[in-house]
């Protein structure tokens, strides 16, 4: 994946220098539902600031592998659930296709993790409302790639 293809919006991947606010092995996190380019500069910047991506999943397999190949030390797990069920991670990124997003979303809160996204995160009112109910519920982050 090129990292300076602007002329391709959904596969542009800005990397920047390294400046991490946290140790190796502080930060441990997970991407899923590789649909869209941008989850490669979600990822370069979580990375970059000292995150630790452990797994990556997609329904794919063969775009999870070519996915993790990119990020040393990640590795593809076979589930959801087997992000969903990691204690240890803090955070799951993903690029679904944006209708499907937010119940992606929930589904990581509700297992105590913090969600990041690519924009649009939803695209039904009724799912911002289900969203906001979620994050009071669980106090996690749902957050959005802009």
């Amino acid at each position: 994946m090129s990292t300076t293809n602007r002329a391709s919006g959904m596969n542009y991947a800005p990397s920047g220098k390294p400046d991490p606010v946290c140790k190796k092995g502080d930060f441990i996190f997970a991407a899923t539902a590789l649909d869209h380019g941008h989850i490669y500069g979600m990822c370069n910047g979580l990375t970059e600031a000292g995150g630790t991506l452990k797994y990556v999943f997609d329904r794919d397999r063969q775009r999870a592998e070519k996915f993790a190949a990119a990020y040393r030390g990640a590795t593809v797990v076979d589930n959801e659930d087997q992000i969903l069920q990691d204690k240890e991670i803090a955070l799951v990124a993903g690029a679904a296709i944006a209708s499907e997003r937010c119940d992606l979303g929930i589904r990581v809160m509700n297992h105590g993790k913090d969600y990041f996204t690519d924009k649009a995160p939803m695209t039904t009112l009724e799912q911002l409302d289900r969203a906001k109910e979620a994050v009071t519920q669980t106090g996690k982050k749902y957050m959005v790639y802009y």
